[in-house]
């Protein structure tokens, strides 16, 4: 039930670079809080909060020390302060304890400024849970943080359909065990996540609830069906920066090139058949450099198209995304959230997976002969499972919109107990 009641409420987490699945999370979140709560004061907690204030209209402080401050100063060392001999993990871990950290423990007492008078501060979504992306110094700790300052601040904290895995460092494990147990709600994405925190010493009796994108709210005209049965198919294909270097933690490039070399021989059998391509990128500024890099593989292997055949255009916001997948036939994905968008817009997905919760999705949704593993398929074999996909593409979508309805209903179940409580 909608309340006027007035609520200071803060979206916590590492958005702000352009990840389009982390902007339909909080394009959901945001529209459900002003559902329940429509005088609800909402404020962005993010890693880039000019990028959250331009992209949601909502003002935003910074959940850690600002990256642009970090890198002016940088800039300034000496450079007889810098080496090239020294390895790259221990010159990071130097630039941590003498730059980073001081900078993070002036940024503390702002952080307490800044919750002050929050009635609510929300861990929304996406996969927070894991030490992959920068390890244990990184959200895990900002994570932590952020729970103790909460408490200390009489600030309730809950966690709402967040991801784990994965979590390899003891101190990872601590600051997230911690981070956990000072919330007072928490929800778990899928069932894999649940069982990872168990599997570290957090097992409590949490509910899990799907992706909050499920909850997105998308117009009925975009839900429509494109194109007569007679005609072939428009094919997105979205692909990523795969272990790119200087984009990827553990950034190797013959991983990148011949996943993208597959992708390219993919699109190539596509254009010799006739298929019209739109290309999907799931963060918009880093899978550009993927898109770009297919396109070259195409023209340096002499593969023609006509006008029109291969679309590339700016993407740049969640509505741009859900316009484009929304003029698509067939999903081809390697992001979650690109998945989960096509699902969405009740599009049939054929998922090239490079984690394991893109396996869990695509099996609930009885859709696992549809999903490849990104470093073992073949080229053969995906255009073997995409025609069986294609002609089976009536039934899958109305498998996919059956399911993608249930995902809802339960998530306006979670939001009605989150938000109707006193």
């Amino acid at each position: 039930m909608p309340t006027s009641k007035s609520l200071k409420i803060g979206l916590l987490g590492p958005y702000g670079w352009g990840n389009l699945g982390d902007a339909a999370i909080q394009e959901a979140m945001i529209e459900h809080i002003r559902r329940y709560h429509s005088e609800a004061q909402i404020y962005g907690f993010s890693q880039n909060p000019e990028d959250t204030e331009k992209r949601h209209g909502i003002p935003s402080f910074p959940i850690t020390r600002m990256p642009k401050t970090t890198r002016l100063l940088l800039e300034k060392v000496p450079r007889r302060f810098r080496s090239n001999r020294l390895p790259r993990k221990t010159m990071e871990t130097l630039e941590r304890i003498l730059i980073r950290a001081p900078m993070e423990l002036a940024l503390i007492p702002q952080a307490l400024k800044n919750l002050s008078n929050f009635d609510i501060l929300i861990v929304s979504g996406g996969g927070q849970l894991d030490d992959y992306w920068g390890g244990a110094l990184a959200h895990p700790y900002t994570l932590f943080k952020w729970a103790v300052i909460a408490k200390l601040k009489r600030t309730k904290f809950i966690f709402v359909s967040v991801g784990a895995g994965p979590i390899d460092s003891p101190l990872s494990k601590w600051f997230i065990k911690a981070a956990l147990s000072m919330a007072s709600y928490r929800s778990y994405r899928d069932e894999d996540s649940k069982k990872l925190l168990a599997s570290i010493g957090f097992k409590r009796n949490d509910p899990v609830y799907p992706d909050l994108a499920y909850s997105l709210e998308v117009p009925a005209e975009k839900l429509q069906l494109n194109h007569p049965d007679s005609l072939r198919p428009v094919v997105g294909i979205g692909p990523m920066t795969y272990f790119l270097p200087g984009v990827w933690p553990d950034g190797d490039i013959s991983v990148y090139n011949a996943y993208l070399e597959k992708l390219a021989s993919f699109a190539s059998w596509l254009i010799q058949n006739h298929y019209k391509i739109v290309l999907l990128p799931g963060v918009s500024i880093a899978d550009g450099y993927a898109i770009r890099d297919l396109i070259g593989i195409l023209n340096r292997n002499a593969i023609k198209y006509s006008a029109g055949q291969v679309v590339d255009d700016s993407v740049s916001t969640v509505d741009d995304l859900i316009a484009k997948i929304s003029s698509i036939d067939i999903v081809v994905a390697t992001r979650l959230h690109s998945v989960i968008t096509a699902h969405v817009l009740h599009k049939p997905v054929l998922a090239i997976s490079y984690h394991r919760k893109i396996d869990v999705l695509m099996a609930e949704f009885g859709q696992s002969a549809y999903c490849l593993p990104i470093d073992t398929f073949d080229v053969e074999t995906l255009i073997k499972q995409f025609t069986i996909l294609e002609s089976n593409r009536d039934i899958i979508r109305k498998q996919v919109m059956q399911r993608a309805q249930e995902y809802r209903e339960a998530l306006d179940r979670q939001y009605d107990h989150i938000f109707s409580q006193p």
